[in-house]
């Protein structure tokens, strides 16, 4: 299965040279959250909001949701501000 790898902020350091916010993964069917995160080297101690198809995953899901053809996996670092 294909899916959409969105990293943002400091994350995209760990993108592959030459793309900018994303990349497309193929994956085994019942891929989990960390397991596309560990295609490209991310921990998953980094990954503070994570987002399937604009909504918002929690927690306690991230270790045992499984991932879906076509979906879009958005990942943000920790955010401060003031």
């Amino acid at each position: 299965m294909k899916i959409a790898l969105r990293l943002y902020a400091t994350l995209r350091d760990y993108l592959p040279e030459g793309h900018d916010t994303g990349v497309t993964l193929e994956l085994p069917e019942g891929a989990t959250i960390p397991d596309a995160l560990a295609v490209l080297g991310v921990p998953l101690s980094l990954a503070h909001i994570i987002m399937i198809g604009g909504r918002h995953v929690l927690r306690p899901d991230v270790q045992s949701r499984q991932l879906k053809d076509g979906e879009e996996l958005a990942v943000f670092p920790a955010i401060g501000g003031g």
